[in-house]
């Protein structure tokens, strides 16, 4: 393969978000992995500081005239991972995505959508612009069955993919992980990892009257913002509804510290999709807090029953289900085994396509 093979990437990148930078690491992990003479360029909100950690090429995902000669140059864009065909957070963020493809397709140049999730979409533009610009793209992966069925209920008549999230396939350095453990030392410990919402009061109402128990028994709770500006607040609202008998990690944590402070909890609960998808890596049981229809999926795919819808939250539940997954853990671990290995078999798809088409 020659050193030609130029690639773009576009995502939610550079925003300080731990998931979506473990999403963009894991996807590069691969593509560097098969691709031995690739040159990749990633359009980030921080340039100088996607440049410094993944060591990649980067422009600013704002400065038009830089994307522009960026996909010029390229043989091939990759709109990749996470969640970006969604108008549930603004209503701008399906015609940003699909109009960087646009650009990309304007220069004949070939797509690939890398283990995406899609929807909710409820905008009537935004249905018909997916469906007049996905239908030209090349290679279409979606991380679950869900994001399939949306594609086609928008009329995606191309081949539709379901891959899995390349998160699944990552691991936290062993020296990191050794000074989280080290660091935490032997006690019990279940990890938090909630994020700002518009039930807000509902959710710490509940989080507090069903912790309070465990941490009469000896559990130490560590409150974990992954994505640190929106997380930091919510989780110190709920230490102090804990009296603070909880912990706040409270720093910009970097993708191998949330990894090891994960992987070292006895179980978690989870609200951001990529806790539970770190959990699941980890082999770490987990309770998922569906605040969208995104962690909800995830846990189907999963096959992991421990999961409540946020609208309709209740301390007994989540107590009932904290109290049952203690006491099924080592099946839990059993299930999330076999289900890794699965999902494992499908994290190589979208690569092994890229790989096929720069041949």
């Amino acid at each position: 393969m020659g050193s030609s093979n130029k690639i773009v990437i576009s995502g939610y990148y550079g925003f300080d978000n731990i998931g979506d930078e473990a999403v963009l690491q894991a996807i590069l992990s691969l593509l560097k992995a098969e691709l031995k003479d690739v040159e990749i360029t990633v359009l980030s909100n921080n340039p100088e500081k996607t440049k410094a950690i993944h060591h990649v090429k980067a422009v600013n995902r704002w400065h038009i005239q830089a994307i522009i000669k960026a996909i010029k140059d390229s043989d091939m864009l990759i709109s990749g991972g996470g969640s970006l065909l969604q108008d549930v957070t603004s209503g701008k963020t399906i015609p940003y995505y699909l109009g960087i493809v646009k650009i990309a397709q304007w220069y004949k140049k070939k797509v690939v959508f890398y283990s995406q999730g899609i929807g909710p979409v409820s905008r009537s533009y935004n249905k018909w612009l997916i469906k007049k610009v996905v239908n030209r793209v090349e290679g279409i992966f979606v991380r679950e069955h869900h994001s399939k069925k949306v594609l086609e209920d928008l009329g995606i008549k191309k081949p539709i993919i379901v891959a899995a999230d390349p998160v699944l396939g990552i691991k936290p350095s062993p020296h990191v992980y050794k000074y989280v453990k080290d660091l935490l030392g032997v006690e019990k410990r279940v990890g938090i990892y909630i994020r700002p919402w518009h039930n807000e009061e509902m959710l710490l109402d509940c989080l507090e009257k069903s912790l309070e128990p465990i941490i009469d028994e000896g559990y130490k709770v560590y409150l974990i913002p992954m994505y640190y500006t929106q997380d930091r607040e919510i989780a110190h609202r709920l230490k102090e509804r804990l009296k603070g008998q909880a912990y706040v990690v409270d720093k910009k944590l970097t993708l191998d510290e949330v990894l090891s402070y994960t992987a070292s909890f006895e179980f978690i609960i989870g609200m951001r999709l990529h806790s539970l998808i770190m959990a699941a890596a980890m082999q770490v049981p987990m309770i998922g807090l569906a605040y969208d229809p995104k962690v909800t999926d995830f846990m189907k795919d999963m096959k992991i029953p421990y999961c409540i819808d946020l609208e309709a939250i209740h301390s007994d539940e989540l107590i009932h289900m904290i109290h049952s997954l203690r006491n099924n853990q080592e099946k839990q671990k059993a299930n999330l085994q076999m289900m890794y290995d699965r999902q494992m078999k499908k994290v190589n798809l979208p690569v092994a396509y890229i790989k096929r088409q720069l041949v």
